[in-house]
C-alpha cells in the first residue's frame, strides 16, 4: 500500500471510531501524524474532531498548525472565512462564540496575518472593508499603514457605485468606524486638506442621516397623527435600513453629538483657536463670535485658519438649529424623529433686548426721581431758613 493509501486508511478508520470511541479515534490520528507529519488530511481531520467537539484550546492549536504548515489549502481558507464571519457578527450563538474563542487562542501575530490574508481573499468591496476594519480594531498599530487607504477605498467605492445619497453603506462604514480610528490615532499625521475633506464627508453624512425623509408608509402614518403645522403630534420613530447593512448596523446613535465631537477633534488637529474635543453648539457659536473680534489682527495664515473655523462652525450651528426648530414644528418631515411634546409651537422674535432697554429706562427714571426729590428738599430748607 502506498503512503497516500496508508494516510487515507488511517483517516477513514479514525472517522469510523469517532461516534463510538473518540479517544481511540484520536489515538489513531496521533499515530498517523507521527508517521506522516506532512500530510494535510490527517492534521485537518484532527482539527475537525476537536472543532466538532467544541474543545477550544486544542482546536486553536491545531488550527494554528494547519494555517502555518498548509497556508495554500482552500479548505483552510474556507474554515478561516467561517471564523472571521463569526468575528464580524455580534451573534451570541453558542457555535459562533466557540469560533471566536478558537481565534482568541491564536498568537497575536498569527491573528494579524490571518486577517490580512483573509482580506486578500475577499472580492466584495464592503466585505473586504469590514475584514480590514476588524484588523484595525484589534491591532491599532495597523491603522497607520491601512487606515487612510481603507477610508479612500470606501469613498472611491461610493463614487464608482454612483450612489445618490451620502447615507449609504460605504459612507457609514467610513464615517462611523474608520474615521474615528484614524483621528484618534496619535501616530497619524494627516495634511490639513485631507482632514477638512474627511470632516466635510462626515458632516454631510450625519446631516443627511438626521434629515432623511420618511418612507411612504411613515408619511401616511404621520398625516394621521399630525393635525397641522401649529399643533404637531408626537412623531413615531421610524426604522432606517441602509442598503448593504443590517438593520442593527444601520443605526447611528446621537449623530449630532458624534458630529460635534468629530469637529472638535479635527479642529484641534488643524490648530483651531481655542478648540477642544467636546462642547455644545451654543458654545461653538460663542467661540465664533469671539474669533470675529480679533481675527483681523492675525497674519495671513492665521486669518485663513480662522475663516475656515468660522465658516465650518457657523454652518454646523445653522443646520443644527434649523433641524431642531423644524423637528419641533413638524416632526413628520424627518424619519425617526420624536417630537418633544404635542403642545403648539410659535416662533417669536428675541425680546430680551427690548426688556433690557425697558429695565434700564426704569432704573434711570428712578434715579431721576430721587435727584428731583433731593432738589425739592434742598429748596424747601433754604426758603424756611
Amino acid at each position: 500500500m502506498s503512503a497516500q493509501g496508508d494516510c487515507e486508511f488511517l483517516v477513514k478508520r479514525a472517522r469510523e471510531l469517532v461516534p463510538q470511541d473518540p479517544y481511540a479515534a484520536k489515538a489513531w490520528l496521533i499515530t498517523a501524524r507521527t508517521l506522516y507529519p506532512a500530510d494535510f488530511n490527517i492534521q485537518y481531520e484532527m482539527y475537525s474532531i476537536e472543532r466538532n467537539a467544541e474543545r477550544t484550546a486544542s482546536a486553536g492549536r491545531l488550527l494554528y498548525d494547519i494555517f502555518v504548515n498548509f497556508p495554500e489549502q482552500p479548505v483552510v481558507w474556507r474554515e478561516i472565512a467561517v471564523i472571521t464571519a463569526a468575528l464580524r457578527n455580534d451573534s451570541q450563538d453558542k457555535h459562533a462564540q466557540f469560533l471566536k474563542g478558537v481565534f482568541e487562542t491564536l498568537p497575536g501575530p498569527v491573528q494579524c496575518k490571518m486577517l490580512l490574508k483573509a482580506t486578500e481573499q475577499c472580492f466584495n468591496t464592503l466585505e473586504k472593508a469590514e475584514m480590514l476594519l476588524l484588523l484595525l480594531k484589534r491591532f491599532p498599530e495597523s491603522v497607520v499603514q491601512h487606515g487612510v487607504s481603507l477610508g479612500e477605498s470606501l469613498l472611491e467605492a461610493e463614487t464608482v457605485e454612483n450612489l445618490d445619497t451620502p447615507v449609504n453603506c460605504f459612507r457609514k462604514l467610513f464615517v462611523c468606524d474608520v474615521l474615528p480610528l484614524i483621528l484618534n490615532n496619535a501616530d497619524m499625521c494627516l495634511p490639513v486638506s485631507l482632514l477638512y475633506k474627511y470632516m466635510h464627508k462626515a458632516a454631510e453624512f450625519y446631516i443627511c442621516y438626521v434629515t432623511r425623509e420618511p418612507s411612504a408608509d411613515a408619511q401616511m402614518q404621520g398625516s394621521q397623527e399630525v393635525g397641522g403645522l401649529k399643533s404637531p403630534g408626537r412623531g413615531r420613530s421610524q426604522r432606517c435600513v441602509i442598503d448593504g447593512l443590517s438593520e442593527k448596523a444601520s443605526v447611528v446613535t446621537e449623530p449630532w453629538e458624534r458630529l460635534l465631537e468629530m469637529v472638535g477633534v479635527v479642529g484641534s488637529l488643524c490648530d483651531w483657536q481655542g478648540e477642544k474635543a467636546s462642547r455644545s453648539y451654543s458654545e461653538l457659536l460663542q467661540r465664533v463670535s469671539e474669533l470675529c473680534r480679533y481675527m483681523s489682527a492675525t497674519d495671513s495664515e492665521g486669518f485663513a485658519r480662522c475663516c475656515a473655523q468660522i465658516v465650518t462652525c457657523c454652518t454646523l450651528v445653522l443646520f443644527h438649529s434649523a433641524f431642531h426648530y423644524v423637528s419641533a414644528v413638524q416632526p413628520s418631515l424627518f424619519q425617526g424623529h420624536v417630537s418633544l411634546s404635542s403642545c403648539p409651537w410659535v416662533l417669536l422674535e428675541d425680546l430680551s433686548s427690548v426688556y433690557t432697554d425697558v429695565e434700564v429706562e426704569r432704573k434711570h427714571t428712578h434715579k431721576k426721581r430721587k435727584l428731583a426729590d433731593g432738589r425739592e428738599k434742598t429748596m424747601v430748607s433754604m426758603k424756611s431758613s
